[in-house]
């Protein structure tokens, strides 16, 4: 085999070239996370450490689900001690100025919705590099993106607010990881792929809370099939005319 041959075919095979994201994301995300844990938490009446451990779970706990799914080694919030400085500023946060962060409902909402998008990219991205297949990376960024908060409720004792009916959140990180995985394996600029990425996620989760628009609740047919079931059954008098 010829090393043009090689090449090509080492072409064709490397997975889409991406470029990581700017640490400004990483901060937003572990941030805005952490503090949804520690007002969570504080709502729950939980002390310091309580409130603590909930902020760092719901700040990080996607990042681990991730990296020890994918098996990337030692988790990024290990790795780079900023992560875990991102989390304890959330926890702190929720902590001292819970009432007042409660009342920064836009900006909050706004952050939220803006970040669904990054923790998204960052599930996708790692799986990409990995040449994992196409339903894998979309997986692997849903898994990500609600990590956090399912840590959180399972520690609480709680079902997952992701396995409930209510705003779009696991869906909307399902198409957004599907646009991403859509764009970069059909050879898009990686930062095209990634604005489409963000802009999907916050779209859909700003227009399922401004609007209302919710996942629906399970639908029994059962009746209904048992009886057309039943009317096809039912013998037909013969001396009703046919018509």
């Amino acid at each position: 085999m010829t090393p043009t041959v090689m090449a090509a075919e080492l072409a064709a095979t490397a997975p889409p070239q991406i470029i990581s994201l700017p640490p400004l994301f990483d901060a937003l995300a572990i941030t805005v996370g952490a503090l949804a844990g520690a007002l969570y938490a504080t709502r729950k009446g939980f002390d310091f450490l309580g409130i603590v451990a909930i902020a760092f779970l719901s700040g990080l706990g996607g990042g681990v689900i991730r990296d020890v799914v994918l098996q990337f080694g030692t988790p990024a919030f290990l790795a780079n001690p900023w992560f875990l400085i991102y989390a304890a500023s959330g926890a702190l946060i929720g902590f001292f100025f819970a009432k007042k962060a409660q009342t920064w409902g836009f900006a909050y909402n706004a952050l939220d919705v803006a970040t669904m998008g990054v923790w998204v990219l960052l599930g996708c991205q790692k799986s990409l590099q990995l040449g994992l297949p196409a339903v894998s990376v979309v997986f692997v960024g849903v898994l990500a993106s609600v990590g956090g908060g399912l840590l959180m409720n399972l520690l609480c004792g709680e079902v997952p607010t992701s396995f409930q009916p209510g705003h779009w959140h696991a869906f909307a990180a399902m198409l957004a990881s599907i646009t991403y995985v859509t764009l970069a394996r059909a050879g898009a600029p990686p930062l095209t792929a990634e604005a489409a990425t963000l802009a999907t996620a916050a779209v859909l989760k700003w227009s399922a809370v401004r609007f209302d628009i919710r996942t629906p609740a399970p639908i029994d047919l059962s009746e209904v099939v048992r009886e057309r079931l039943a009317r096809r059954r039912k013998p037909v008098d013969p001396s009703i005319p046919s018509g």
